[in-house]
């Protein structure tokens, strides 16, 4: 089988998320939290979102001239494929053959599309529709930010035109939240209403990506990363109506989120790409923005990596096509259609039922949804690293430590480990529940152990943690090899029982990951999280960075807060355990060399950190500290 694909696993793996039955809102979309603009004046709404905006139509600009650098990993490059399904993409549904009359066959699952020829965007405001083209077919930018956010203007001043109740009662979007077998009926029943909803719908799923622009204006960090999940609730009993961001949502396809107090994110659909990969976009998105402050401040132009634009004045000329030639070609486009304009859709009574009954569903879910954001701050990968410890092994054992803390035991456990080394590779699982992690967790909660003790076993559990990942990460996990081997003999035995192998009891559990966690990551996130992949269980995204280390818990029901609680005081504490030890130290030069890996491209997630440090040395003299500041590194 591998001999006649570039890897075994890909397409199974693309229909396990294209094939799974439940509402893509928090079950199966990640997303990521940006951290505020760097230009204090752009912290609205309009001014981050026009800016987010140019940003990412200069990086469409680079993946669609095939300009991007390829991403490194100790100066291995990575496989770039994922890229091409990034934008004007949606997730779209397939039937079987049509039943009598106009009623579409069953349906079966969803693909993936992409739409090649896409120039422009989605803007969502009130749960409305609008468009303007954003880019030349080359993906040369076509419009300058002062355009932008002068569209963005007249999109929110429109949108306000209509009342609470009419904007509940024409929400189209919180159907993407449905189950997808329920969302592809009501979809074709759509589709079947006028001609003019064909192409409404056409130009939605061709967008390059989607504007949702927030009537919401939040503070808290758990509230601004909840509204990027899944949308706010509020309910309004005076009119029975649902009036919370939910309702502006297009969950089938990449989403910019931002809100009136310029907080901003990115909730993806994860069929076709991997946080690896839209952390890649997000990064040299926010460094885009980075720049041009910089350039605010020294009144120079600095180059920005991800393109300069020319917007508004034609197609790029970096091609090697004469200027007749050119000239020609130009003549022959049509020029974008850089004005907004709306779209809007005829609806019957059944589907104003079905937005009814979706936006429903859609609530009951965002209420089930635990969450809680955690920054910690004591320390992060510096001082980590300058005890000769993996960051992200580090803390999955705190992860797993705030677990055993709460409920004795040691469960089963995720953490995904990107395999892009190879080509179109995604994922794969390393299972943090080692042997020697319960060996420590038993030796850190025994009473009266001597700390040496406890130390000597964290050692082992982060040994073991690392050399699982570097494995996972070479390709040697054992998750996607036997799934790949399942699906391949029901490939080939149609109707046939798998073998007593899958049906085993430690591989059912092995199937059910009570935390499933993730590492994704740098200084231009905030936070990164998913919902939880089982009812009982909690979804954990963390970033570690130099100083800090932020969480995103979520569960259903299961003491969120308290899970971060147990965490942060865990995290304390092992911190204790180190200084009072006094262990070796790195020093500061070798400090620097392993911190700083030009390779590296400055993305570490996944695992990626691996162990190879300096050998520590021993550092002159002896460490004060006061007894009231134990806890300060």
């Amino acid at each position: 089988h591998a001999k006649q694909v570039d890897s075994y696993v890909e397409a199974w793996w693309t229909e396990a998320y294209t094939h799974a039955p439940c509402s893509l809102a928090l079950n199966i979309n990640p997303i990521f939290v940006l951290e505020d603009d760097p230009t204090p004046s752009r912290n609205n709404q309009l001014a981050r979102a026009s800016s987010l905006i140019l940003s990412s139509i200069k990086f469409v600009r680079m993946v669609k001239q095939e300009m991007l650098a390829p991403d490194l990993v100790r100066k291995t490059p990575l496989c770039m494929s994922q890229f091409k399904a990034l934008f004007s993409t949606a997730r779209l549904p397939v039937f079987g053959p049509a039943q009598a009359g106009d009623e579409p066959g069953e349906f079966l699952h969803d693909k993936i599309k992409t739409f090649e020829h896409a120039r422009h965007i989605l803007v969502m405001s009130r749960g409305q529709f609008y468009y303007f083209d954003v880019i030349w077919p080359d993906g040369t930018p076509a419009i300058t930010q002062r355009e932008i956010c002068r569209n963005l203007e007249r999109i929110l001043e429109d949108s306000r035109r209509k009342t609470d109740k009419e904007v509940a009662q024409s929400a189209v979007g919180v159907l993407t939240s449905e189950e997808r077998a329920t969302w592809a009926k009501i979809r074709h029943r759509l589709q079947r209403i006028s001609a003019s909803n064909r192409k409404t719908l056409e130009m939605i799923d061709s967008a390059l990506f989607v504007v949702c622009l927030d009537n919401v204006a939040l503070t808290d960090p758990t509230d601004i990363a909840n509204n990027i999940l899944a949308g706010t609730y509020n309910f309004c009993d005076k009119d029975c109506i649902q009036t919370g961001t939910c309702l502006n949502r297009w969950f089938d396809k990449l989403q910019i989120v931002v809100t009136e107090s310029g907080n901003a994110g990115i909730n993806f659909e994860h069929s076709a790409v991997d946080g690896h990969t839209v952390l890649r976009f997000a990064s040299d998105v926010f460094t885009d923005t980075i720049i041009r402050f910089a350039q605010t401040i020294s009144g120079q132009r600095v180059h920005s990596f991800i393109g300069e634009s020319s917007a508004g004045g034609g197609p790029s000329s970096s091609s090697n096509k004469t200027h007749k030639e050119l000239t020609k070609a130009v003549t022959a486009m049509r020029r974008p259609e850089t004005r907004p304009r709306k779209l809007e859709l005829d609806l019957d009574t059944l589907v104003q039922q079905d937005i009814c009954y979706a936006e429903g569903r859609l609530s009951d879910a965002i209420l089930q949804n635990d969450a809680h954001c955690l920054e910690f701050v004591g320390y992060g990968k510096q001082f980590i690293v300058q005890n000769g410890m993996s960051p992200d092994a580090f803390a999955q054992l705190a992860i797993l430590s705030a677990y055993y803390t709460m409920y004795g035991r040691l469960v089963n456990t995720y953490e995904s480990v990107q395999t892009k080394a190879f080509l179109h590779g995604r994922t794969e699982a390393a299972r943090s529940a080692t042997s020697e992690a319960a060996a420590f967790l038993k030796s850190w909660t025994k009473p009266g152990l001597e700390p040496s003790k406890k130390l000597d076993a964290l050692r082992k559990a982060l040994a073991a943690h690392s050399s699982m990942t570097k494995e996972a990460a070479q390709g040697y996990g054992v998750d996607r090899h036997l799934f790949a081997l399942c699906e391949l003999f029901k490939q080939e035995n149609p109707g046939a029982p798998v073998p007593k192998i899958f049906q085993d009891l430690a591989y059912r559990i092995l199937g059910t990951n009570t935390l499933s966690t993730s590492n994704c990551g740098n200084p231009s996130l905030r936070f990164f999280g998913f919902g939880p992949v089982t009812p009982q269980g909690f979804g954990i995204g963390y970033i570690i960075k130099e100083d800090a280390m932020h969480f995103m818990i979520t569960s259903k029901h299961r003491q969120s807060r308290r899970f971060a609680t147990c965490l942060s005081r865990y995290l304390g504490q092992v911190q204790d355990l180190i200084l009072e030890l006094d262990p070796p130290m790195i020093t500061p030069r070798e400090l620097q060399v392993a911190r700083v890996d030009p390779s590296d491209n400055g993305y570490g997630f996944f695992g990626d950190f691996e162990e190879s440090l300096p050998t520590p040395g021993s550092p002159v003299g002896r460490a004060l500290r006061l007894n009231s500041d134990a806890s300060f590194p």
